[in-house]
């Protein structure tokens, strides 16, 4: 995980009315939906969240946010029914909210440098007919970021602040939103807007400086002591009056954003679907476990691997199929082998497989607590519980 400057919501709430737009442009392109469960991933001071609790008051609403100084100003807003919980967005995980109808990401990936291998994680998350939004600045290559990168590039501090601002630079195009999301099976909407906000000239400080230090301005100020942030700002406020003069109607600031829209098949979202099968069953195991996996599923219970797609692949971990039985073998770091959670499966004759998991030093601890069942438990290549029971 990696952690964001601290957060300023006062300074952020300046222009509350500007940065607004976009997220008002992302809303109407989602449609006429009636989401149960609504995710807002990195939230902020929770203004906007508030926004998707009124439109649909019968939904569960959930505010992800990292900053406790923004989740506090979250928290304050009492008009409206939010849970909030203070998580960076790289830890989230459905878990026990269940599919999500709606997830919305609001101009936050930009700051989640993994977010491209993330979105795989959180749109699994995603109910059928389940709708995901997100918006994402697309202006890092903006006089107002090449100026201070110039400015950081020519600081004593250099070799901080370099890799300080790189970590914003982290949103990619429409383009390569529409290939992450088709590839997890979501038709997808994306496109760019830039937009013209004039800021109000004949202030003390040049607006687009004052608009910076809320955002992509925080690393520079998180690296440097208080005189050294003094003296960048002098430096990049007075190159931001070169390249945003001000003029009679105030000061021009164009502003690209970049937009997509992934909906996936199946009800509309809300709705609640029938469970008509079961496709897999998902079990973890530590890195460099495939073999010992494959040495299992594959050479004792004659399974047979199946390939994973390549977006997945890269991944680590192995599929397996069997009759009916697909299991997912996934990698997952701090990985602990399941000692309840466990898949049961199914075979013709249990007794011969009984002695060969046997053979094999693997335990096998029979059960006959339901009457009429016969079957038994053991580990897997990771020491994953399984079950394996009978079947005429």
């Amino acid at each position: 995980m990696t952690t964001a400057p601290e957060w300023k919501p006062d300074v952020y709430a300046r222009f509350a009315r500007e940065r607004r737009r976009p997220f008002d442009d992302l809303l109407a392109r989602i449609g006429d939906i009636d989401p149960r469960i609504v995710v807002d991933l990195g939230c902020g001071d929770g203004s906007l969240t508030v926004e998707l609790a009124r439109r649909w008051p019968q939904a569960r609403v959930i505010g992800i946010e990292p900053s406790p100084q923004m989740l506090a100003k979250a928290r304050a807003h009492t008009d409206a029914n939010v849970e909030w919980r203070e998580q960076p967005a790289e830890d989230w995980r459905a878990g026990g909210d269940g599919p999500i109808d709606l997830l919305v990401t609001n101009a936050v990936l930009q700051w989640v440098p993994t977010h491209r291998e993330l979105l795989l994680r959180w749109l699994e998350a995603l109910a059928p007919g389940g709708v995901f939004a997100m918006q994402v600045p697309g202006n890092t290559a903006a006089p107002s970021h090449e100026l201070m990168r110039q400015v950081a590039a020519e600081h004593p501090r250099r070799a901080e602040l370099v890799p300080a601002l790189s970590r914003a630079r982290a949103a990619g195009g429409p383009e390569e939103y529409i290939e992450i999301l088709t590839a997890a099976g979501l038709t997808v909407d994306a496109w760019e807007t830039t937009y013209l906000h004039l800021l109000p000239a004949g202030e003390a400080e040049h607006p687009v400086l004052t608009w910076i230090r809320s955002t992509g301005l925080r690393p520079v100020e998180q690296t440097l002591s208080t005189d050294e942030f003094a003296a960048f700002t002098r430096e990049y406020e007075a190159r931001l009056r070169q390249a945003y003069p001000e003029r009679p109607y105030g000061v021009a600031l164009p502003f690209r954003r970049v937009f997509a829209i992934g909906r996936r098949a199946g009800g509309d979202a809300g709705t609640r679907p029938r469970v008509v099968g079961l496709d897999h069953v998902q079990v973890a195991c530590a890195a460099g476990d495939e073999d010992a996996q494959r040495a299992f599923y594959v050479g004792l219970l004659g399974m047979t691997e199946i390939p994973k797609p390549s977006l997945l692949a890269a991944r680590g971990g192995c599929w397996f199929a069997g009759g009916e039985a697909v299991i997912h073998v996934g990698v997952e770091a701090g990985f602990t082998p399941a000692r309840k959670a466990h898949p049961c499966l199914l075979v013709p004759d249990l007794d011969t497989l009984a002695d060969r998991l046997a053979d094999a030093h693997l335990p096998v601890e029979w059960d006959t607590s339901i009457p009429g069942i016969r079957r038994f438990h053991t580990r897997d290549g990771s020491g994953n519980r399984v079950e394996i029971q009978q079947v005429d």
